[in-house]
């Protein structure tokens, strides 16, 4: 991985834990340089007493922080790092756009916990009379007015997605076929009515056929509640594969990778006509985006390091000087006022006098945007 000139090293303490278990030439690649009158410094802060084995998930407010610590929310003071466990086990918790409770699946049902409140199971999947094929995947997304939550069953290649009302626990599956492609995998919503999904095709655009474990080729299919219509929305080349990323307004930021490649290219689509135009950011392994789109962080990352890259949408806006901090990214979002970027990683380490150990680091940090930016 070819790497710009590092303005700084973050070296921090972390915690301890076991050892864990065709091109495409229609494009060229962004460049990936920046001009260095352009590049200022921004603060790297270790939050040095985070909870352990923990993942970052998003901000909850301008001070606070959430994640997993495991399979425990937990919610973390940024000024202090004094964490604030929600008491209960709950792996693959989201948590809803307003911030005020997390949802997650177990094997019993979908279940709903409110800040200072109990846990309630909104559906107990034994009182279903007529249950979706397959085992739960334990995967859920909150609709933004946190009245519905998306999630979905799996059974040898074969996806049922589901609503389930948060109120009266109602289950709603949802018609998601395209012929020629495998069952969608879920992106994001783009508001209460609307949604993306990635779809993977089953063959070549020629007509050549044979197992991928990728698929041919990935696009974006979009899928309306109120009309009940799956539709896909892009036709990209064999080899191309689109991941949205986030929307603002009517332009989406995805991110465009070749197969076989490291680093992808992002693109930005115009969603009342889906043409695709090139971002201008740097290739990356992922991005992480402000809510009003006007800030990225493009992320470089391996098992031993990642490098980010700090860019503003607007030409006049200066690019932070790149950082290399330990670790693979496990985590990253954007503070609602655009200031400040909360990191988790995870590296593995050699334990000291046992060089063929390795233990499983995980670190927190916050980078923040000078005072005068």
């Amino acid at each position: 991985m070819r790497l710009l000139l590092l303005a700084g090293i973050l070296v921090v303490a972390g915690c301890d834990s076991p050892r864990p278990a065709s091109r495409d030439a229609e494009r060229t690649p962004a460049p990936d340089t920046m001009r260095a009158d352009s590049q200022v410094a921004w603060t790297v802060r270790p939050i040095v007493n985070a909870p352990r084995y923990f993942e970052l998930r998003d901000w909850v407010t301008t001070d606070t922080l959430w994640g997993l610590a495991g399979s425990n929310p937990v919610d973390i003071h940024v000024a202090s790092g004094a964490g604030r466990p929600w008491g209960v086990r709950a792996s693959g918790a989201r948590r809803a756009a307003d911030g005020s409770a997390i949802a997650w699946v177990d094997t019993t049902g979908v279940w709903i916990m409110r800040r200072g409140e109990r846990a309630r199971r909104v559906l107990r999947f034994a009182s279903l009379p007529q249950r979706p094929a397959g085992d739960p995947t334990f995967d859920i997304h909150w609709a933004p007015n946190g009245r519905r939550l998306l999630t979905s069953w799996a059974e040898e290649g074969s996806v049922t997605h589901a609503l389930v009302d948060t109120t009266s626990g109602g289950l709603e599956p949802l018609a998601l076929r395209l012929p020629g492609y495998s069952p969608p995998g879920v992106a994001l919503w783009l508001d209460d009515r609307r949604l993306l999904f990635t779809v993977r095709a089953l063959g070549g655009k020629d007509g050549a056929t044979g197992y991928r474990e990728s698929g041919w080729r990935g696009d974006i299919a979009l899928h309306d509640l109120g009309t009940h219509q799956f539709d896909r929305v892009t036709t990209v080349n064999d080899g191309v594969f689109l991941e949205p990323v986030a929307a603002w307004g009517d332009t989406l930021l995805v991110m465009r990778r070749l197969s076989g490649d490291t680093l992808a290219t992002f693109s930005l689509f115009d969603m009342r006509t889906w043409t695709e135009t090139p971002s201008g950011l740097p290739r990356g392994s992922g991005i992480a985006a402000t809510v009003d789109g006007q800030w990225v962080a493009v992320f470089r990352s391996d098992n031993l390091l990642s490098q980010v890259l700090i860019r503003g949408r607007r030409s006049d806006m200066p690019s932070a000087a790149p950082l290399l901090i330990p670790g693979r990214v496990t985590g990253a979002a954007w503070s609602r006022n655009g200031r400040a970027l909360a990191v988790s990683t995870m590296a593995e380490e050699p334990v000291d006098g046992r060089p063929d150990d390795v233990r499983a680091v995980y670190r927190l940090s916050v980078i923040e945007a000078p005072e005068n930016r």
